[in-house]
């Protein structure tokens, strides 16, 4: 009982570590923009990720160590200049307003008579029952709020506040249960291709290698250092938390993904419940709208289970947090404290993974083109050049990352999704939101009907945009499941390129826009039920109607407390995919594990290279014991890296092909680790790698199940040979009987 309460802190102190890393650095620079505490929280993720993207390339430019010390300078520097640039400005304004004061001073007649006028048109407001006039009322300022509300501070901020901290804690609870039953804990590694890159990101990261996404090469070709750009800014985060907690890459992986799509999907469905709401519903219903949005994240299996199940974590956690970047860009038309944040959490989405940034803009796009042109916030010209200020910002920000990758969008665009399956089914099962993977937990016909009642609230309201940005996205779903047969689809084929024409990446963030239907249409429900009511019991309880409120805030709980029921339900059955699924010993097994080890302890192990196949995943060493295998990548390295290449398909031939040799000795590889199967079935064997025990420049110094490791003569003497062929427990010629290996290293 003692271990597991001390396992169970230490997961907690991962989380709080980890929450700390994304929540303080973005808070300080909101309060440095002078943002209340509570707007500064509640921007700061995708902030934190802006801070960590922009000093982890100029750190990288300069030769600065990524580490706590630096991103901590990163942050006050940030600040610092937030902070100046927010003084410039507030004095400037102070200037321009002190010099039309004084220009439009009038004599003493002149004011009189227009006081005079004032006054007049004043009485004539009062005579027809209103206020007098005092300029427009704008939703999101401070002009919007009512009178009767002056003087007391709102609290329905606390509601979805609540709600989204209540969502991420069941989200990461959940998953982290059943992922803490399979083999190795927490620790487990994850059988899939995506994990294997990141959670070896992660540790390049922390074992002193820089944190500048252009720099990704010296990860992905340790053959060269080939230039590659790679986003960077979540696995710099991951590897902070690891040098924080003291724990491996893989257990840091594991858990570090679990934590930010906890925290990113519930507070990123709120902030668009908000986007869609503030401007046509009273505060009750857009705190309960995104109270209930936020709640409801976890009945969506494509939200935040199926994106661990598949480990497609840093486009999950900007997809998640894109509806919160938009809001914060939308509101940065209404108060320019939001600016920094906007253009900064903006550069953080991309970071994180470029379709983040893209999914901020097209929200944003349509916000603007079928609302925010229509009704404007301070005008159209001055939303306008806030809009596109943040987005230049943005865009000039991660231009290199963008032109990477439009120079590799013919590589991205190559990827195939399509299904088997006639066109009519195509259109249902992306309006259904059955994509792959999500399709195995069915349609969750409830949830859609919700959404239906949010989509009659909104056209009720005129709110037309998130239905049109919808259809959008079904569209580009469908001709990823299958390309239409005339030019749109070859168009829609580049706008779903970004999400490599994935349905499962497209339905991400159709799943959010439900979410958010989901939130509108029943707190708007609630709401109106609460009015009624209210009505009903004011006029025996309450004469001055004080007793609306209590209603409002009653109902709002009872609706948030039945979808977290729901949840608690419902959700177990999509955590058990994305905590248990792909992790029981398809590409690394315990055979894989324990060679890892005892490889780590032979002379040269660090000192060059150690060639494995990538198909078969092999490359995990790298994360769990650091060897410097030549494939830290589930991909093989092709022409980037050419002596990998060429010995891909040559290293049988070694002792007896001088090239090879040559190409041995170039490389500085030391050992040879083979371990087969491949992941996919359709990666055919490679003989040149499976045939190896009677290669002369080769000795097989451990033979353990499926797994074989040779040595290379040349880079040894005969001595060191021998005393690695001594030192294993697994010699190619004289194997350890199963009962000592079992009593040596637990059972088979």
């Amino acid at each position: 009982m003692g271990v597991e309460r001390r396992r169970v802190i230490d997961i907690a102190l991962v989380m709080m570590t980890l929450t700390a890393l994304l929540v303080l650095p973005g808070a300080v620079v909101g309060l440095a923009a002078q943002l209340p505490l509570r707007i500064a929280v509640a921007t700061s993720m995708p902030v934190s990720f802006g801070i960590a993207a922009i000093a982890g390339y100029v750190y990288g430019r300069i030769g600065v160590t990524w580490s706590l010390t630096s991103y901590a300078v990163a942050t006050a520097a940030t600040a610092a200049v937030v902070g100046l640039v927010g003084l410039v400005i507030t004095g400037v304004i102070w200037v321009v307003r002190r010099r039309r004061a004084r220009r439009d001073a009038r004599p003493a007649g002149r004011r009189r008579l227009r006081r005079s006028r004032v006054l007049r048109r004043s009485g004539a407001d009062r005579a027809r029952g209103g206020r007098p006039v005092t300029g427009p009322a704008r939703p999101g300022g401070r002009e919007g709020q009512s009178v009767s509300r002056r003087g007391r501070r709102s609290r329905w901020w606390l509601l979805p506040g609540a709600a989204v901290l209540v969502s991420a804690w069941l989200i990461g609870q959940m998953i982290i249960t059943e992922l803490a039953a399979t083999p190795g804990g927490t620790a487990n590694v994850f059988q899939g291709w995506d994990a294997h890159w990141h959670a070896n990101y992660i540790r390049f990261i922390h074992d002193g290698g820089p944190a500048s996404p252009d720099l990704a090469g010296e990860l992905r070709y340790p053959e060269n250092g080939a230039t590659l750009y790679y986003p960077s800014t979540w696995h710099s985060i991951g590897a902070l938390v690891m040098a924080l907690r003291g724990i491996g890459a893989v257990e840091t992986y594991n858990l570090v993904q679990i934590g930010s799509v906890a925290l990113a999907f519930p507070i990123g469905v709120a902030a668009l419940a908000w986007l869609i709401t503030h401007r046509r519903f009273t505060r009750p219903v857009v705190a309960t709208s995104a109270a209930v949005a936020a709640m409801a994240t976890p009945l969506f299996p494509g939200l935040p289970f199926v994106e661990v199940m598949v480990a497609a974590t840093p486009s999950a956690v900007a997809n998640g947090l894109a509806g919160l970047g938009a809001a914060v860009v939308v509101a940065a038309t209404a108060d320019r404290r939001l600016i920094p944040a906007a253009a900064l959490g903006l550069v953080g989405i991309g970071g994180v993974h470029p379709s983040g940034m893209v999914t901020v803009a097209v929200i944003v796009l349509f916000w603007w083109l079928f609302e925010g042109l229509w009704s404007p916030v301070r005008g159209r010209v001055r939303d306008f050049v806030v809009l596109a200020g943040v987005g230049l910002a943005g865009v000039a920000t991660l231009l290199p990352q963008i032109l990477t990758v439009s120079e590799e969008a013919d590589d991205i665009s190559a990827f195939e999704f399509q299904i088997n399956a006639d066109r009519a089914a195509m259109w249902g099962k992306a309006a259904a939101l059955q994509v792959r993977h999500v399709q195995d937990y069915g349609v969750r016909w409830v949830l859609l009907s919700l959404a239906v009642l949010g989509v009659i609230v909104m056209l009720r309201r005129l709110i037309v945009w998130p239905l049109l940005l919808w259809g959008g996205l079904l569209v580009v779903c469908v001709n990823a499941m299958g390309v239409f047969g005339n030019w749109t689809g070859g168009v829609l084929r580049g706008m779903g390129s970004v999400f490599y024409n994935d349905p499962r990446r497209i339905g991400v963030v159709m799943a959010v826009l439900v979410a958010a239907a989901v939130g509108v249409g029943v707190g708007a429900t609630v709401q109106l039920l609460a009015g009624w009511m209210g009505k009903l019991l004011d006029p025996l309880t309450d004469p001055e109607g004080r007793g609306v409120t209590g209603v409002q805030v009653a109902v709002a709980l009872a609706a948030l407390v039945g979808v977290g029921s729901w949840v608690v339900q419902a959700s177990p059955e999509y955590a058990v995919g994305a905590g248990s699924n792909q992790r029981w010993g398809r590409m690394v097994d315990e055979h894989d594990l324990r060679a890892f080890r005892w490889l780590s302890e032979q002379p040269q192990a660090y000192s060059g290279l150690i060639y494995t196949n990538p198909d078969e995943g092999s490359g995990w060493m790298y994360a769990t014991d650091g060897l410097p295998s030549t494939s830290r990548h589930y991909l093989n390295s092709g022409d980037a890296a050419p002596l990998t290449r060429y010995l891909f398909h040559r290293i049988d031939q070694a002792g007896v092909n001088p090239e090879v040799d040559a190409a041995l000795a170039r490389l500085g590889v030391t050992f040879v680790y083979v371990s087969p199967p491949n992941y996919w079935g359709f990666q055919p064997p490679n003989e040149h790698l499976l045939e190896l025990d009677e290669t002369p420049g080769l000795a097989k110094v451990y033979s353990d199940s499926q797994v074989r490791i040779f040595a290379v003569r040349a880079a040894f003497t005969e001595a060191e040979l021998a005393q690695i062929l001594e030192n294993s427990p697994f010699p190619p010629h004289g194997r350890t009987p199963l009962t000592l290996a079992a009593d040596l290293y637990g059972p088979e």
